[in-house]
């Protein structure tokens, strides 16, 4: 949630490369890009699983690696603000992100998470996504709060997966809605009534 991205920026870019835009949906939804956003496969195997599910042989690594990219475009900074306010307050903070190592890349781009706001998790280092069985007790300890009472913990997410796999961990949520200014507006009166925000 704190950098924009949008699937649609990928694709766009594949069919102008000549991919078929039913094969191009395909881009982030195929069983490679869930191993590689757990880090278990590399950009270079991805890069093939890619040309292989969408029956496009003659795109190069570098081709697809520009496509993945471009779907992340900036910083939320309605977010990242919130994000300070808290960080300010002394809110204990921690990001945990279903990723891969090339959107950490470019992610870095736009903005330093781990300098601004120390913890990070990522998927891909951890070997899980937020949505795998067990995965809440790696990010606790990978977090150091692997004795905190999961029930003290808010967990914000905008993917209705993840945020199931959380209730289930018994930490508390609030599902992100995604609709620009509603989805904020939402998210800042349940941290107010939180006693998180003024």
């Amino acid at each position: 949630m704190i950098v924009r991205a949008t699937h649609k920026i990928t694709e766009a870019i594949l069919c102008e490369l000549g991919v078929r835009p039913d094969k191009a949906a395909l881009f982030f939804h195929n069983p490679a890009y869930g191993q590689f956003a757990r880090g278990k496969i590399t950009g270079e195997q991805f890069a093939q699983a890619v040309r292989e599910v969408l029956e496009v042989p003659y795109l190069t690594d570098e081709q697809i690696r520009v496509a993945h990219d471009s779907h992340i475009y900036m910083v939320d900074w309605d977010v990242e603000k919130i994000l300070w306010e808290l960080k300010e307050k002394s809110v204990p903070l921690a990001l945990v992100t279903t990723t891969n190592q090339w959107q950490t890349a470019r992610e870095r781009q736009f903005i330093n998470l781990a300098d601004r706001y120390g913890s990070v998790v990522r998927s891909h280092d951890i070997g899980m996504t937020k949505t795998d069985d067990g995965a809440w007790t790696v990010i606790l300890k990978e977090l150091g709060w692997q004795d905190k009472d999961p029930s003290t913990i808010l967990f914000v997410d905008d993917a209705a997966a993840n945020c199931a796999t959380a209730r289930r961990a018994r930490l508390q949520v609030h599902q992100y809605d995604p609709t620009p200014m509603v989805g904020m507006a939402k998210l800042c009166t349940d941290l107010t009534r939180r006693g998180l925000l003024k």
